[in-house]
């Protein structure tokens, strides 16, 4: 079972990173031809997005070997760090935005006869698919450890608080532009600008999170009944 577990990520990981790769490419292909930094920014959010999928892997690793005092200890700071750089996998959903950003509504041209437009939209629509993945993926690695040490009720109570701290994060990030190791440095004001931003009255928070987690949820169930199915994983 190992065995199919291990071709499974790996031909996964050979896809996201090819998915990778062609979103880097394009981006390049449009800074390039627009003479301009559009979508530099990819490089660094995409980089993010890998951290919690490879950190979930090297958990994985370790958990599946002989487990001493040390690897115990370093399973529980890189779980840490785990759940910290979670929410920059999903984050990579609210890249859509930018497809939007560098065309006039009002313009005399409708910009979607532009082909431009459609190649920023394919972009970051394959970037919010890729996000979500290596969110889910990484997520499931963990339930699967979980699972091993607790009961199927808790794991997923445990799973649900991951994916709403994962979707509290993506919002964090988008609005409030606040960094995964701004949590460990300024912790008091991103708390203050969580409850700023609860108390004020167009504040789209809530629905937002619950959108988010709404979204990753279900991509965590297809995940979930699929694998179940192909018992892969």
């Amino acid at each position: 079972m190992n065995n199919h577990k291990n071709t499974f990520y790996l031909k996964l990981s050979s896809v996201l990173i090819v998915a990778t790769i062609g979103c880097l490419l394009v981006a390049f292909y449009l800074r390039t031809k627009s003479n301009t930094n559009v979508y530099q920014f990819l490089t660094w959010d995409i980089f993010l997005a890998w951290v919690p999928f490879i950190i979930s892997s090297t958990i994985s690793y370790v958990s599946n070997r002989k487990l001493t005092r040390t690897s115990i200890a370093l399973v529980g700071v890189m779980c840490a760090g785990w759940l910290l750089f979670l929410p920059n996998s999903a984050y990579l959903f609210t890249e859509i935005l930018h497809a939007f950003r560098y065309f006039d509504p009002q313009g005399q041209t409708k910009f979607w006869v532009n082909i431009d437009f459609w190649y920023n939209l394919t972009l970051t629509f394959v970037v919010a698919i890729l996000g979500l993945v290596l969110s889910i993926c990484s997520i499931h690695q963990i339930h699967r450890l979980l699972n091993k040490r607790l009961n199927p009720f808790s794991s997923m109570v445990i799973v649900g608080v991951i994916l709403l701290l994962s979707s509290l994060g993506v919002y964090i990030g988008r609005f409030n532009r606040w960094n995964s190791w701004d949590i460990l440095k300024q912790p008091g004001l991103i708390l203050k600008d969580i409850m700023t931003d609860l108390s004020a009255g167009n504040s789209i928070l809530v629905e937002f999170v619950a959108l988010v987690f709404v979204i990753q949820a279900l991509g965590y169930i297809s995940l979930r009944i699929l694998t179940g199915k192909s018992n892969n994983i």
